[in-house]
């Protein structure tokens, strides 16, 4: 295969050594939203021709693709005093792959990660992130365009309950992305940190809302009762009106309040807790489920899911990725789970592909 880059060199480069199609698309994709180039390989011997034109920002060499060619890669690598940051991909046992590190790092070489098949993008993406430089700050003429032109559009992700029963898809959960006339499609960390700076998240809240809760009316016209998600921003929480706009919104549409839930994060970022916890409150005595989001990561904690009316606790996929191999990672979901039951809780598990 040969060598491919796909993007002006100004932007971040993520040098890809992967042999397999399915993973080394996967990959691509994963690249793409973050906003960066690629170039991509199958042979760790291309890896200095690469090198030569450009220094990459970080590197993701699949094991499996080095074999016996591994310590090549990694003088490869090392000829070119590189400190670029390399993550190791394999499907070979956790022990095996540790020993790759060793090796890498014994040629000098930065690895911050080991990780084994299958990736999950969604994880990758949030893994990478901190090495990638920041995406411009988008204009405000720009943003309120894209909401006052229906740029801003929503996908639906499935919630799948599993029981005794069988399996069934209980709802969904919206998630919103920006078609944007040049850039293409974008996710919410391409523009969400822009809409808080200029005060917009409380005009794409409303849209959001407005939209999933017109779907879910246009579903239950023909017979799908599906729950909806819609993730909510803690900031929001603030706001005294918005329960009222709500239930305006439920009503229109006819939805019972019982089937929409939000995700909410970083709860502990709140200065006024009080004003959050009494708007909270008002959406519970709605009707309106409501979700700790992120949970076991991040800033959210034991004494949240006690304190605050949540109804559902929804584990984060960086340790639902880690359940397959690690028998540590169960022990903490059972753990999770026998909480969450005996607080009368449901539980909700992200990143589950399989």
């Amino acid at each position: 295969m040969q060598n491919h880059t796909n993007a002006p060199p100004h932007r971040d480069l993520i040098l890809i050594l992967d042999g397999n199609a399915e993973s080394l698309e996967a990959l691509r994709v994963v690249a793409t939203h973050l906003g960066c180039s690629h170039a991509a390989t199958d042979s760790p011997k291309t890896i200095l021709q690469i090198l030569s034109g450009r220094q990459p920002t970080i590197a993701i060499l699949a094991f499996e693709c080095m074999e016996r060619d591994e310590v090549a890669a990694f003088q490869a690598l090392a000829a070119c005093s590189i400190r670029t940051p390399i993550v190791l991909v394999g499907n070979e046992d956790a022990r095996r792959l540790e020993r790759a590190r060793n090796a890498a790092e014994s040629h000098g070489l930065q690895v911050v990660r080991v990780l084994s098949r299958p990736i999950d993008a969604a994880a990758l993406e949030l893994m990478l992130s901190p090495y990638l430089a920041k995406p411009p700050r988008v204009p405000l003429a720009e943003l309120e365009q894209a909401l006052a032109e229906h740029e801003l559009v929503l996908l639906y992700q499935p919630k799948v309950a599993i029981s005794l029963a069988g399996v069934r898809i209980q709802g969904v959960e919206a998630l919103v992305r920006w078609q944007h006339p040049c850039r293409g499609l974008l996710r919410p960390r391409d523009f969400l940190d822009a809409i808080n700076e200029h005060g917009l998240m409380s005009n794409l809240t409303d849209f959001v809302m407005a939209e999933a809760l017109r779907q879910a009316g246009l579903w239950r016209e023909r017979g799908l009762l599906l729950e909806m998600v819609v993730n909510l921003s803690a900031r929001l929480v603030r706001d005294r009106q918005f329960p009222e706009r709500l239930a305006l919104l439920l009503h229109e549409n006819e939805i019972p309040a019982d089937r929409l839930t939000f995700d909410i994060t970083e709860t502990s970022n709140i200065d006024d807790r009080g004003l959050m916890l009494d708007v909270l409150r008002r959406l519970r005595v709605l009707g309106v489920g409501l979700s700790i989001d992120n949970f076991g990561t991040g800033t959210s904690s034991l004494a949240e899911i006690y304190r605050m009316p949540f109804s559902e606790i929804k584990v984060d996929r960086s340790l639902t990725a880690d359940l397959p191999r690690e028998h540590e990672a169960m022990v903490v979901m059972r753990a999770i789970a026998d909480l969450a039951h005996a607080l009368h809780l449901k539980v909700c598990a992200a990143g589950v592909e399989t």
